[in-house]
């Protein structure tokens, strides 16, 4: 929408909150971080908010602000009774909740071009309408290693995918999408291959490196070719450990922040 309409309902909701002495508490995403930061809209509801959260150590909140860090809990307790699959040699998995990030194009192209004879794709989540023709033409090419599921699935299918899959890739580790499937794989044991970054690196210090493998940039056909060898002759043994993402815990962490911005209005 325009820029003026967006201050206009920034400008309304906030009056609306210190009408009704209601306070504001924000969880700073990447997504607000990218399309959002300075403008003017943003700025009006910077100046409402009285608390933010975040997940990660490496999302910045507004300048002289400060910000409570709160992980995002595993999930390994929210899906106990969902079937699951056996983990299936070589099945490397692409899954989104939602629409898939553009950078997984140039990812299927790169598994399509690496010399992977043992290994086959599945791509689970729905294919952006941009991205339609460039997806079916590298399929068709590959019909026999890559495997599409173009819709928005279910949890259940979720679980299921992932629990079949030897190994997750993950493409944008900066989107919230991205860090709730890390989190899902890793809570039903199964690994990660994720670009390093500064979050993707303490991800991997926490839940172990064999769990959350990282490749330098962009990945090549040489890096995966790379990752999969070394996942090959050494692969993850016992679980993540998670025990920091406790989902009591972080619930209390929450509560703990709600209760104290409710009690500053």
């Amino acid at each position: 929408m325009p820029e003026s309409e967006k201050v206009a309902r920034a400008t309304a909701f906030t009056r609306a909150l210190k009408r009704r002495r209601v306070s504001l508490v924000r969880t700073v995403t990447a997504d607000v971080d990218r399309d959002s930061r300075g403008s003017r809209a943003e700025a009006i509801l910077d100046r409402a908010t009285s608390t933010y959260i975040t997940h990660s150590a490496h999302r910045t909140v507004p300048q002289g602000r400060e910000a409570t860090l709160i992980p995002h809990g595993h999930l390994r307790f929210r899906f106990l009774g969902y079937p699951r699959g056996v983990a299936e040699s070589g099945r490397l998995l692409f899954v989104t909740p939602d629409s898939f990030h553009s950078a997984y194009e140039a990812a299927m192209k790169v598994f399509a071009y690496a010399d992977l004879p043992a290994h086959t794709l599945r791509i689970v989540g729905k294919i952006p309408s941009r991205l339609a023709s460039s997806f079916a033409r590298t399929i068709s090419v590959n019909s026999k290693t890559i495997t599409l599921l173009d819709d928005t699935v279910s949890d259940a299918a979720r679980v299921e995918e992932i629990s079949r899959a030897a190994l997750v890739i993950v493409e944008a580790p900066e989107t919230d999408e991205s860090m709730s499937t890390m989190l899902l794989a890793l809570s039903l044991d199964r690994p990660v291959l994720v670009e390093d970054t500064p979050f993707t690196r303490d991800l991997a210090a926490e839940v172990g490196d064999s769990w959350v493998r990282l490749h330098p940039g962009r990945l090549t056909a040489v890096e995966l070719e790379k990752a999969l060898a070394s996942f090959t002759k050494s692969p993850p043994t016992g679980t993540p450990d998670l025990d920091a993402r406790d989902p009591d815990t972080v619930s209390q962490q929450f509560t703990a922040v709600y209760r104290s911005a409710a009690a500053s209005r």
